[in-house]
């Protein structure tokens, strides 16, 4: 591996050459890079460094302490950046509960992937992004790790945030749809999304695979488990995946969430996201949408953690 990353192979090529996991491959990289970053000599990289803490040292005092140093030093850290920084795996910040759920679902996905309905199958995946002035503060999103509520900085916001949702979708054959731009203001419900199935996805799927048998995916987002949206695509697409077949917590298994960078305000989406869609590489969006399955068999292995994307 480290021959291939010194020669500028991608990781695809160095798992296909050595018959290993992509992910592997990847987690390796990463470790490689922050050890030449650190100011480490490239040859004397040992791939030992890469493996990870065993879950069960993981609780450890020393852990707990670092953990603690570094909320201490910057309470609005992402428990994700701090499990990095650690070199620890981030199931320890997620519930039992949702690793439990996100390990069974992840199986069974997994199984699906390798006993597809028809052998070319065509899937499409989707995903929704709410962009607004205030995006490098979402109080959804971002977390402040303290013991009292008096800690928490005050944060300036707009009173009045300008915010645009867009949908996105691709196939795993590298077909991109132009993103979809929800009216300004209206709320994303279960109609609204289902009159976009309706006349603007279906549409643009049924034109991109002609007779080829299609398979759509979508999050479990509220206004996409609603039950009228789950029977109108149970009867409408040739292939569909149920609201209780996605893993919950997930978008390290969505390449719309793993391989699209989205922008941090509306006004640069609006100045360049028809602009990326539009010339996304197509070898690049198949390359990305075939990593899924080895992403499923690295959540199966884990027993549902979630890794960085």
């Amino acid at each position: 591996m480290v021959c291939g990353f010194r020669a500028g192979r991608t990781n695809i090529e160095i798992a296909t050459f050595n018959n290993i996991p992509h992910g592997t491959v990847r987690n390796f990289r990463m470790t490689y890079n922050k050890f030449v970053e650190d100011g480490g000599k490239e040859e004397e990289f040992d791939v030992t460094n890469g493996k990870r803490k065993r879950r069960s040292d993981a609780h450890d005092d020393d852990i707990v302490d670092n953990i603690q140093q570094i909320i201490d030093k910057d309470p609005g850290r992402s428990m994700r950046g701090i499990a990095r920084e650690l070199s620890v795996s981030d199931f320890l910040f997620m519930s039992a509960a949702t690793k439990e759920r996100r390990a069974e679902r992840a199986a069974a996905l997994l199984n699906k992937f390798k006993h597809p309905p028809d052998k070319d199958m065509l899937i499409f995946y989707s995903d929704e992004k709410n962009f607004n002035q205030d995006q490098k503060v979402n109080k959804k999103n971002n977390r402040w790790l303290c013991s009292d509520p008096s800690e928490v900085p005050i944060v300036m916001a707009t009173k009045f945030p300008a915010t645009v949702m867009v949908l996105g979708v691709i196939s795993n054959k590298g077909d991109v749809m132009p993103p979809h731009v929800f009216e300004a203001g209206l709320r994303v419900n279960s109609k609204v999304y289902l009159d976009v199935l309706k006349n603007i996805v279906k549409p643009w799927m049924d034109q991109v695979a002609g007779d080829r048998p299609y398979l759509w995916q979508q999050d479990g987002a509220p206004a996409h488990t609603a039950k009228k949206v789950q029977d109108w695509c149970e009867d409408n697409f040739p292939h569909f995946w149920g609201k209780e077949v996605w893993p919950p917590s997930s978008p390290d298994l969505n390449p719309l969430d793993f391989f699209v960078s989205p922008h941090s305000t509306k006004q640069s989406l609006i100045n360049s996201i028809t602009e990326v869609f539009a010339n996304f590489d197509r070898e690049s969006v198949v390359n990305a949408c075939s990593r899924v399955r080895s992403r499923l068999e690295e959540v199966v292995d884990a027993k549902g953690i979630s890794f960085v994307k």
